[in-house]
């Protein structure tokens, strides 16, 4: 019989002795707070995502020339102007920027934070899962 061949092996918990049912129980705590911590930069992901696509759309014809401020660092400012609010800098990744209009910009955002929200609903479907695992495993235990 080939590993393709093979079916999964079911073990009944309640044949377990308790300190293999303490170890699973732990296996699926550290796997629900793994998840819980990419469930949540996903969600952190898609708000910066919603961020890019509202300050682009802040760019208004009334924007053109207007002073603002331009960071060098996280607490470093120098002041600059507006002289073309048709197209934006992209940050696309490692390092990486690309000059996109801004309709291509925003198109751009919402297939990330599409994508973010498909893979945020995949973990919080496993985490799910897991929560109810570990529910079964607490009522054996």
């Amino acid at each position: 019989m080939s590993a393709a061949d093979a079916k999964p092996q079911t073990i009944n918990l309640e044949d377990l002795p308790l300190s293999q049912l303490h170890k699973i129980k732990a296996q699926l705590e550290e796997e629900m707070d793994g998840l819980t911590t990419a469930f949540s930069q996903m969600k952190q992901a898609q708000a910066t995502f919603r961020e890019c696509t509202n300050c682009i759309d802040a760019l208004t014809p009334d924007s053109q020339d207007k002073t603002i401020l331009v960071p060098l660092t996280s607490s470093l400012y120098v002041p600059g102007k507006l002289s073309n609010i048709d197209s934006v800098v992209v940050d696309i990744g490692t390092g990486y920027y690309v000059e996109k209009p801004k309709a291509d910009a925003v198109k751009y955002y919402n297939s990330k934070m599409d994508y973010v929200q498909d893979n945020a609903k995949t973990i919080q479907d496993t985490i799910e899962q897991k929560q109810a695992s570990y529910r079964g495993l607490l009522e054996i235990m």
